[in-house]
Formats: structure tokens, sequence, C-alpha cells
């Protein structure tokens, strides 16, 4: 479904204030992150690297890649163009970012975050609680913008 930026359609009706106020936050929130990490892709190598999940060789691509990821979902989701696709990269993201953290600090790692590049602090269970309503809202927008396409 594609709907304009000015006026959201869910279902093919006018959006709730509230999924508007929803996408603007999650779009937001990823077109914000992404540009901090493309800003300074070495800073975000070494976050990555903190986190000691990738292999080293992965590293460098993953933090010039990811933060242009998360800006271009974060823009069609707005502007509108294949915004079920976009949302759901950025739920899907979410939901890697979250199991990330999960991981690292059952392995006693307290890595920069790295979410907003210089903006960071250390991962925690804020951390993981913000990350997760990040992602509530995005499979609850997924969920508002494919529930007529499903069936």
């Amino acid at each position: 479904m594609c709907g304009s930026p000015v006026e959201l359609k869910w279902g093919g009706l006018p959006s709730p204030p509230a999924n508007a106020l929803a996408l603007w936050l999650l779009s937001g929130i990823y077109i914000a992150a992404g540009a901090m990490k493309i800003a300074d892709p070495m800073a975000f190598a070494r976050a990555i690297t903190d986190y000691d999940l990738l292999p080293e060789t992965l590293v460098p691509a993953v933090a010039v890649l990811l933060p242009w990821w998360e800006v271009v979902a974060g823009v069609l989701a707005v502007i509108g163009r294949w915004r079920g696709g976009a949302i759901a990269l950025m739920a899907g993201m979410s939901t890697v970012f979250l199991a990330a953290g999960v991981v690292s600090l059952a392995r006693g790692l307290s890595p920069e975050c790295g979410c907003f590049g210089p903006l960071s602090g250390r991962l925690g269970a804020t951390t993981l609680l913000v990350e997760l309503a990040v992602l509530a809202a995005g499979v609850w927008l997924f969920r508002m913008e494919t529930r007529d396409q499903v069936g």
C-alpha cells in the first residue's frame, strides 16, 4: 500500500492520529540514528566490534551499510513508498538490535550502545526496554499497514 506523507492511509481509511504519530516517531528514530552513524562510521564500527557478535571481516560493511538502511527505511515509511516493506525492515532491525543487546548483556558485556552514534551511552536494561518499545511500534504499524492485505 502506498500512502502519501500528508494523508496517511491504513487499509484504505484515513489513519488514526496514533498511527500517524507512531509512524513519524518510528521513522524519525531510524532516520536520526542512521544519520548519526553515517557521520562517523569508524565509531560505529568500534561499537559493533564491542558486541563481539560478528566476524571482524563483516564489521566495516555493516558499519557503512546499516545506517543507510535505517535512513532509507525511515524515509520510505514517511513518504509512503513501499511503506509496509519499510516498516517491516525497521521492525526486523529492531529485532536484531534487541537480540544483540540481550545476548551481549547475558555474556556480561557492557558495550557502547551505538544506537545514536556519539550520543549513545552504555548498553543496559533501559536500552533494551526502549528497543522493545520501538519493536512493538514497528510490529503494530506493520499490522495496521497490512491488515486488509492478509487473508
